[in-house]
């Protein structure tokens, strides 16, 4: 019998987009929707690698059958993008610039064409493919914030009222902001502390950077849960914890907790027929170079602490949405530290997920992704084992 952690669930993969040079443009954060009809629809970002004089924009691409083939439809220029379906209307949340303001536009023909860009929100938000909230009455999706001095610093919830069109900018309303924590002394060595790393190339200004929040629903409780960079990835598998009040529409941070590949964006998946939440994300080997590796990256270009390592991405389970069962590996790079199966985005369909993997093949890079990729894991929920059976009810 075979080994999911093993024999990867889903190495084999589809091409649906690549960069024309990967020396000179890179995927940033492609995302990916389905449609009520089953359309899959990517939205793929792609920007110009630093000293290259290229326009950044946006390539959409379409597949009819499950992943399979894919249709390049007409680009738009943005440099960020994240499509979705809502109340049977296909919206996607654009911004022409990176962390300003938030603009929505809506396709009547699968994409093919889109509306205008109308600005919902203005200010310094960002958010890219992850998690949302769907209530009858609003849809939710937190936010980073940027602060003066320390970009992702503040998270914010986004509310949408369903009672009104996602085009109307009433529509839409901000909470509070809630500002980045002092980072406890015992969560962090301090090992690669910004402006002394000599080993490292690049890499965060600050100790704790918090991003990509996450936003679910746990038995009628509204949590954010975002990916946390100590230290320069040094204290790995930590993610912060957000609770957020629909009545006084206020958010708070509640903790932080052990995450798996909290340090790399994840997505989490709500199945609710199963009551289960499902959660891909990449595990590491090295995070504080106990084996070395940390001078010879420097030498070699690679992109941040050794803790960035994006090779392994990885499928878990919980009933809790907080305590992850490990299903098995998605796919990998075994050999090489500079790819990735990064970024992960998916939907549910039918009995399978199909994740969308911002990918480094031949990229040199593993954050400046070269391809995006289609991984179908079929019979998902045969991977998990029934948690709910023998608590207490």
């Amino acid at each position: 019998m075979s080994n999911p952690n093993v024999q990867p669930l889903a190495q084999d993969f589809v091409i649906a987009a690549q960069v024309p040079d990967p020396v000179r443009f890179f995927f940033h954060d492609p995302d990916l929707t389905r449609l009520d009809d089953g359309t899959l629809l990517l939205a793929a970002p792609q920007w110009n690698r630093p000293g290259w004089d290229h326009s950044r924009r946006l390539r959409l691409l379409r597949s009819d059958d499950g992943g399979l083939t894919w249709v390049e439809l007409p680009g738009l220029p943005y440099e960020e993008a994240t499509p979705f379906v809502l109340d049977g209307q296909l919206l996607m949340f654009v911004q022409e610039k990176c962390h300003k303001d938030f603009l929505v536009v809506a396709s009547d023909n699968r994409g093919e064409s889109w509306s205008d860009p109308q600005t919902v929100i203005e200010g310094p938000i960002w958010n890219i493919s992850t998690s949302r909230v769907l209530r009858p009455e609003a849809l939710y999706w937190a936010m980073d914030y940027d602060l003066p001095g320390h970009g992702h610093g503040g998270k914010t919830m986004l509310r949408l009222d369903r009672s009104m069109s996602p085009l109307d900018p009433g529509a839409w309303a901000l909470s509070n902001i809630v500002r980045q924590p002092e980072i406890p002394a015992a969560m962090t060595r301090n090992l690669f502390p910004e402006g002394d790393r000599p080993q490292l190339s690049g890499g965060w200004r600050d100790p704790l950077v918090w991003l990509e929040p996450n936003t679910v629903e746990v038995r009628g409780r509204i949590r954010a849960f975002c990916r946390c960079v100590f230290d320069e990835y040094a204290a790995a598998h930590i993610a912060a914890v957000f609770d957020y009040d629909p009545d006084s529409r206020q958010l708070n941070f509640t903790q932080f907790a052990a995450w798996p590949g909290a340090q790399c964006k994840f997505y989490i998946i709500h199945d609710r027929s199963a009551s289960m939440y499902w959660m891909l994300s990449n595990l590491i080997t090295n995070s504080q170079d106990l084996l070395g590796w940390a001078e010879r990256m420097r030498e070699t270009g690679y992109h941040g602490g050794p803790g960035n390592e994006r090779r392994w991405l990885y499928l878990h389970y919980g009933i809790d949405c907080l305590n992850w069962f490990p299903a098995g590996c998605v796919a990998r790079w075994p050999d090489n530290v500079y790819r990735s199966f990064m970024y992960p985005s998916a939907v549910v369909d039918g009995d399978d997920i199909v994740v969308l993997s911002r990918t480094s093949r031949d990229s040199g890079d593993q954050h400046d992704a070269d391809l995006c990729t289609i991984h179908r894991i079929r019979d998902f929920r045969s991977l998990a084992m029934d948690l709910h059976a023998g608590g207490l009810h």
